[in-house]
């Protein structure tokens, strides 16, 4: 089969697959029958055709090129491609940008469906484009994750989407993916209304699938407690994303919902929601690792926590740079603004699905997986910020509180660490570890100091975060954790490290 793969021209393979999900059943029944094997080719043909092409015709990327001193013809194979191609980011790529438009295929703004953006941080926001033509293939991806993890075409399904609604990538582009398959009600982040119209109609359905980030889930399970929600009553599964959770927070939702699975993805307004899923298979690995640390070691390094794993989708190809850094180049023809080369500042690695197969068997353990598709894994973030509530607080949001109150940065160093912890009540916190100077003494005062000054200023410095304390009030205050002088634990001989 791969020798005709590879004689068959890309744009002919994708006339022919765009053909195939125009009828979705069949065009599952198909996909999953291919071998891993074979979609693994098609991907890295799929990158180095739409690489050829968009070099030349994204108005901003050329030059970005040129200012590189890069010849694109260069790029003879996928190889070429990792080893030899400047990468791009936000820094260095799209903030150059003097429109939006120069970012698109031909400078193009009638492909352009939506525009969605990231939450950016010190004022400085993002703005990302879609495709109704792209979208075609995000909504067929994202239903075959739904229904291999809920049995959404099967079921009679409600979606209530408790993701933060508006111009923000997650809840409207979920909402748009999701419902050419499955009914959607788009609540946002609202618990009090997601257990009302449970009451309400959800008797009408054989399922009801949530979503939302993990710690608006964890807040809507508590007030159902509180209220004394029936859980039991209806058939509720969960799925979230934009931040991380051990599998221990996994098992207390699941104990008091009584929901058969919480299954989590990957996304970014970069490179869109789709990005990767969670499936029975990544959720076993992850939980073997979890309990077997060579097993963990062999999957993902060295690593403190386990990371979260996912499979991701064809419209991709990713890879691990020398800086254990996630690259990623959006290979569909439709995008209208292709990232190349693109560094998201995550660290973590992709495995492809013969190698993760491989690497289970000298564990004993055989596995077919379901889906015939890479894994991709995320540890953490390069550039030192953390997810919070999904939204991401850079270390800069940080040291702007410091120097900014001469009361904190009267008694610190400057050496920080930032870190999303979850509680052992489950509850997602940003912690914040400080070295104090030297002769100074922590006090549960200062802390809370500390606290109130760094929260005020984070709602200044950082829209995300603003948008989180405005729902959560208090809940999203700052844990401090305070260090004498010489006994910080986060010690870096080059420069802080962040997290």
């Amino acid at each position: 089969m791969q020798g005709l793969i590879r004689l068959i021209p890309t744009s002919i393979l994708h006339n022919l697959t765009m053909k195939k999900i125009q009828d979705y059943k069949k065009f599952k029944k198909f996909f999953l029958k291919q071998d891993p094997d074979d979609l693994e080719l098609i991907r890295r043909k799929y990158l180095l055709y739409t690489f050829s092409k968009n070099s030349q015709r994204i108005p901003h990327y050329k030059k970005f090129l040129e200012k590189n001193n890069f010849d694109p013809k260069s790029i003879k194979s996928v190889e070429d491609f990792m080893n030899n191609l400047p990468e791009t980011d936000k820094h260095n790529y799209v903030f150059n940008a003097e429109r939006v438009n120069d970012l698109c295929v031909d400078g193009d703004y009638h492909n352009i469906s939506m525009l969605v953006k990231s939450s950016g941080h010190s004022g400085r926001q993002c703005y990302w484009v879609r495709s109704h033509k792209a979208d075609s293939f995000g909504k067929v991806g994202l239903t075959i994750g739904l229904d291999e993890n809920f049995n959404i075409t099967n079921k009679k399904t409600l979606i209530i989407n408790g993701f933060i609604l508006g111009s923000w990538v997650t809840g409207i582009t979920f909402s748009d993916f999701a419902s050419s398959n499955c009914p959607v009600i788009n609540i946002g982040a609202n618990k009090e209304e997601i257990l009302q119209t449970i009451n309400e109609i959800g008797n009408q359905f054989e399922q009801i699938i949530i979503t939302g980030y993990p710690p608006f889930v964890k807040e809507l399970v508590d007030y159902g407690i509180e209220i004394k929600f029936p859980w039991k009553k209806h058939d509720i599964n969960f799925a979230v994303g934009g931040e991380d959770f051990p599998e221990s927070w996994r098992d207390y939702i699941q104990k008091i919902t009584y929901s058969e699975k919480i299954r989590s993805g990957f996304g970014a307004s970069d490179i869109g929601i789709l990005g990767g899923i969670e499936t029975d298979d990544t959720v076993y690995i992850r939980r073997l690792a979890d309990t077997n640390e060579k097993i963990k070691k062999a999957l993902f390094g060295d690593v403190e926590d386990t990371p979260m794993l996912f499979q991701y989708p064809l419209s991709l190809f990713a890879y691990q740079n020398k800086n254990r850094e996630l690259i990623f180049t959006s290979i569909l023809p439709e995008d209208a603004e292709p990232m190349i080369n693109y560094n998201l500042k995550d660290i973590g690695g992709v495995i492809t699905y013969r190698n993760m197969q491989q690497i289970l068997l000298e564990f004993g353990i055989s596995r077919k997986f379901n889906l015939p598709l890479s894994f991709l894994y995320v540890v953490g973030r390069k550039d030192g910020s953390v997810k919070f509530h999904a939204f991401l607080i850079y270390p800069e949001n940080i040291q702007e509180a410091i120097y900014k109150d001469k009361n904190i940065s009267k008694f610190v160093t400057g050496k920080f660490h930032i870190k999303n912890v979850v509680s052992s009540d489950h509850e997602h916190k940003l912690r914040i570890d400080f070295e104090l100077r030297q002769g100074a003494k922590k006090n549960s005062k200062i802390e809370q100091e500390f606290s109130n000054s760094i929260c005020n200023t984070l709602q200044n410095v950082n829209e995300g975060y603003k948008l989180v304390y405005n729902r959560i009030g208090k809940k999203a205050m700052p844990l401090i954790v305070l260090h004498e002088f010489g006994k910080f634990p986060y010690q870096s001989n080059i420069k802080n490290k962040y997290n």
